[in-house]
């Protein structure tokens, strides 16, 4: 088949609907609210090439479609770029692996859908830039025998009709080639039609009377009534409710317009008309509608943006009857489809100058008139529609099904409503309307409450009335979600007695000039559905005994890290540097550290520090404990980095499993076969990894850990003096955490859990006695020799320390809290060792951490999980030194462009994190240690020690004589540790 592009036409005006498109998208550049989409299922044969073949025809048929902006003059004009045809293709993908293959096809187009244009490249002067598609199609196997024809839009380039025309003759064209039969003539008309009629129009006495009638109209200034009683910005994400009214319901409907003499969508209208006068009480209801302003010849066959949203005005009064209403509303429609071309932002600007946005708040109609059944060679196509524009409150579309159903998409504004609010506004109007047609001769306010829908599933026949609710943009299939037992970390957290709320982990990253906070919404929303530690909600209930917690992972339709759009902030930083930068950054931090609330869910929050597109910018995360821990951002970054990528070039999480171009990395195949795109094989999940924690906490083998840990658990630090009244320690009230020192740690050994995907076999982290962890526990274990406040009950010259880390068993590739605590007991050394003394020092320390029982997992499952061994270690170790084992993120190869922020940064970030009440753990023992390794200085690699210790046990000058002296050990243990031998 010839797939010759039409002649390019020379550069010409923009539509006046399309003018305004761009204006707004280049207000937002980051609004995707502009793109629209729909789908074709498919039921029966599909020859797939053929049906490329279509496609490949239709576009070039459409030259239109294709072109870029240039602005010439002070004008803006759309000048047509070439299509090339033949290297075109239809991308295909398989979601049958899926629990829910038409849900995750949907899911991955949705992702589609929030990606808007590159403005920057949609504006050129013809050399050397590639304009955005703002056209694309995708093809999904969802069964045997069953496809999903994906296509989608940008509203620059086409509008609803103008869909409706591609996907017809799409269908044309690919029945002739599979029946081979003489392809018709090409039906549509150019794009210069439409810009031809509206010059004409404007200059015409028609464009005059339509100003007048709308002026008129409108003379008044009815007011505004939001069905929310407020408006927001337009959302380019929307829940959706479905409602799809059988062929008996429908033909009530349309048996009541009939009957007054009106068509079904004018009795859709007048319904949402009552329902607005009956939640607002306003006498003058005023919705939005729209209308297709295409009455000059030619311009129906045109695949090209003409759009208008106008008013509909129509009083409603509590003693009118619906019939009553229904003329009106007829009558209404008749006008507004008489002055139909003149454009409703004009009318927004002239009547209402205040409102700087041309929608209107009452609920906007999409009363489409077009086919919903196509036949592609015998295959009956049904066509679903999933997004057609920006929904500032609510929007209803309604569609009238060849077999005489009628579906209704009720699409709210994330920022107005829940999903519960939604169906309820959707059950009640859909309620409303069967009532109304009952009794269409009834005063309305002699009506009863209207019925309430029962939501059940879905189905294409059968009696009664169904409501579905579509799969909402942020719930993939088969997602973990519900109750979940008490993770370690928050038994840890409850038993603190601290307040939780701000304990948080925190990274900062240097990141790409010119982030779209959009795209990166949409990456952390998808994120969040993948990793169900980031929805985690803890509950607590109070009683006599005390209180009771429980953990829940929120689903995503109703998780903040996924709905919440200031889950991700954008802070604009100018010229800011240095020191300047880094106090910005700090402020912000705080700001989001402050906004974290795990008992309502909020566990996630991202800042973007925008410096412009001249320099790269920050990002920085932060995360409830309870969410991520350390080494989850080796997990989060380099997936949040290449999901952003995806999702930004719109290729990664569409194309690519149809094995011809091989950029299926991160997409269907990953997200839908137990994969998560990074390399690593399914994890358990984290329902799963409790599960298993559970069961491992009350096995044989791991109860038989019992006499150790209750040996450790007897030691006791020494007694204390008491801690002042409501100290929960913070660098303001005298717990110093803010004293660091380094010492260069050469080649300690160290790594972390996520550097192998095979620690199972004994070679765990907890008793890996790598260097730099056991030159620090060796010098603690001498200095506490001469120090009785670091040694414990003085029943022995051993030391007891509590060890954490990040847990090496954790589910593979998976965000949370999953960190190790245990009691280590370390042999006392004696005096200060020197020579080969130090080596044996050393070799007993990591003896000792070798001898712990499988890591020192087990202490926390008994401890937590286990209800008769709980109480046997409830009373365990208290007061002790206690060692702490980070990890420092770093550059990985996931994350291209993504690296860590400097070390200046980070560290003022630390420092106001920490001085935030309750950020930091309540420090219950004498001293802590925390071990970070370090990326390295100009002097080569280096690890930091953060100190901190109690301010009630050594004065400011005593624990920097103390902590100056373990570092001077520390630095000379290092060079012995390095000995393999250790490790043996």
């Amino acid at each position: 088949m010839s797939h010759a592009t039409l002649t390019p036409a020379p550069p010409q005006e923009l539509t006046a609907a399309q003018a305004h498109v761009l204006s707004a998208q280049r207000t937002d550049p980051h609004h995707a609210g502009y793109n629209v989409g729909q789908y074709i299922e498919l039921i029966g044969p599909i020859d797939v090439d053929a049906l490329q073949d279509a496609l490949r025809h239709t576009l070039a048929e459409a030259p239109g479609l294709h072109f870029r902006i240039r602005e010439e003059g002070g004008r803006l004009l759309q000048e047509p770029v070439p299509f090339d045809a033949a290297h075109w293709r239809l991308p295909r993908l398989d979601t049958t692996g899926a629990a829910d293959p038409t849900s995750a096809a949907v899911e991955l187009v949705r992702e589609q859908l929030a990606c808007p244009p590159r403005l920057d490249l949609l504006f050129g002067n013809g050399t050397g830039t590639v304009p955005p598609a703002l056209t694309g199609a995708v093809l999904v196997r969802v069964g045997a025998q069953h496809h999903l024809l994906f296509q989608y839009f940008h509203q620059l380039a086409v509008d609803g009709y103008g869909v409706a025309l591609l996907t017809r003759r799409i269908a044309e064209v690919y029945t002739a080639v599979l029946r081979g039969t003489p392809l018709p003539d090409s039906p549509f008309a150019p794009v210069s039609t439409l810009v031809d009629a509206e010059s004409r129009y404007t200059a015409s006495a028609q464009y005059a009377r339509d100003r007048a009638h709308w002026a008129a109209r409108y003379c008044d200034g009815p007011q505004l009534t939001p069905v929310r009683g407020r408006s927001a910005p337009p959302s380019d994400t929307a829940l959706r409710r479905t409602v799809v009214l059988d062929r008996q319901t429908a033909a009530a409907v349309v048996s009541t317009a009939r009957a007054s003499r009106c068509t079904w969508a004018e009795t859709i209208a007048a319904t949402v008309a009552v329902q607005l006068h009956r939640e607002t009480g306003t006498r003058d209801a005023v919705l939005a509608m729209y209308a297709m302003a295409r009455t000059a010849p030619g311009t129906l066959r045109v695949p090209g943006m003409a759009v208008n949203i106008l008013p509909v005005r129509v009083a409603v009064g509590d003693e009118d009857t619906f019939a009553t209403v229904l003329e009106r509303m007829a009558a209404e429609f008749t006008a507004v489809r008489t002055h139909q071309r003149f454009r409703g932002e004009e009318i927004v600007g002239e009547l209402w100058p205040g409102r700087t946005r041309a929608h209107w708040p009452g609920p906007l109609l999409n009363l489409r008139p077009f086919d919903t059944e196509v036949d592609f060679a015998g295959v009956p196509g049904h066509i679903v529609t999933l997004a057609s524009g920006p929904v500032e409150g609510l929007s209803i579309s309604a569609v009238r099904y060849a077999d005489g159903r009628l579906r209704l998409d009720f699409d709210g504004n994330p920022a107005l409503y829940d999903a519960q609010g939604l169906g309820e506004w959707a059950e009640h109007c859909v309620g409303l309307l069967r009532q109304l047609c009952r009794e269409p001769g009834r005063a309305l306010s002699a009506l009863r409450a209207p019925d309430v829908v029962e939501t059940i599933a879905p189905r294409r026949s059968g009696a009664g009335l169904s409501v579905a609710k579509s799969p909402p943009s942020g719930n993939m299939p088969a997602e973990e979600a519900g109750g979940l037992p008490l993770l370690p970390v928050a038994h840890r957290l409850r038993e603190s007695g601290a307040p939780v709320e701000r304990r948080q982990e925190s990274a900062l990253w240097e990141v790409p000039a010119g982030l779209s906070a959009v795209v990166l919404r949409r990456a952390v929303a998808r994120l969040a559905r993948a990793h169900p530690a980031l929805r985690l909600k803890l509950h607590r209930l109070g009683g006599a005994a005390g209180e009771v917690w429980t953990h829940e992972v929120l689903p995503s339709a109703l998780a903040p890290a996924v709905i919440d759009t200031a889950t991700v902030r954008r802070v604009v930083t100018g010229r800011a540097t240095g020191a300047q930068l880094s106090a910005l950054i700090a402020g912000e931090a705080r700001r989001a550290a402050l906004a974290l609330d795990p008992w309502t869910g909020t566990v996630l929050r991202l800042v973007w520090f925008d410096a412009g597109p001249g320099g790269p910018g920050r990002l920085l995360l932060i995360a409830h404990v309870t969410a991520a821990d350390d080494a989850s951002w080796q997990v989060i970054v380099p997936e949040l980095a290449a999901s952003y990528q995806a999702l930004l070039v719109g290729g990664g999480p569409i194309h690519g499993t149809d094995g011809t171009d091989g950029s299926d990395r991160f997409s269907a195949a990953d997200r839908f076969s137990g994969t998560n795109g990074l390399g690593g094989t399914a994890s358990e999940g984290l329902h799963g990894w409790t599960r298993r924690l559970l069961a491992e906490a009350n096995e044989p083998e791991r109860v038989a850990e019992l006499p150790a840990w209750s040996a450790l658990s007897a030691r006791r630090g020494i007694a204390l003096p008491p801690r002042p009244e409501h100290s929960f320690p913070t660098a303001a009230d005298g717990c110093h955490d803010e004293l660091t020192t380094y010492v260069a740690a050469g080649s300690t050994g160290t790594k972390t859990s996520t550097d192998t995907d095979t620690d199972t076999d004994g070679a765990r982290r907890g008793a890996d006695a790598h260097g730099l962890e056991v030159a620090v526990l060796t010098a603690l274990a001498v200095v506490a020799g001469d120090e009785p406040r670091l040694r414990g009950d003085g029943l022995g010259p051993e030391l007891v320390v509590e060890r954490e880390f990040s847990d090496p068993t954790r589910p593979l590739r998976m965000a949370g809290g999953f960190g190790v605590v245990h009691p280590v007991r370390i042999p006392a050394p004696g005096a200060s060792p020197t020579g080969e003394a130090v080596g044996r020092a050393l070799s007993r320390t990591a003896g000792a951490l070798a001898s712990v029982p499988d890591g020192g997992r087990g202490h926390q499952q008994l401890l937590h999980l286990n209800a008769q061994t709980a109480s046997l270690l409830a009373d365990g170790a208290r007061d002790v030194v206690r060692v702490v084992h980070r990890v420092r993120p770093g550059a990985t190869a996931g994350a291209v462009d993504w690296r860590p922020a400097p070390i200046s940064e980070c560290t003022a970030l630390r420092a106001a994190l920490a001085a935030l009440p309750g950020a930091e753990p309540p420090l219950t023992g004498p001293l802590e240690v925390t071990l970070v390794e370090d990326g390295g200085s100009d002097a080569g690699p280096r690890a930091e020690l953060r100190w901190r210790w109690a301010a009630h046990v050594f004065s400011e000058e005593e624990a920097r004589r103390l902590t100056a002296e373990l570092t001077r050990l520390i630095t000379d243990f290092l060079p012995f540790s390095t000995d393999p031998a250790l490790s043996a």
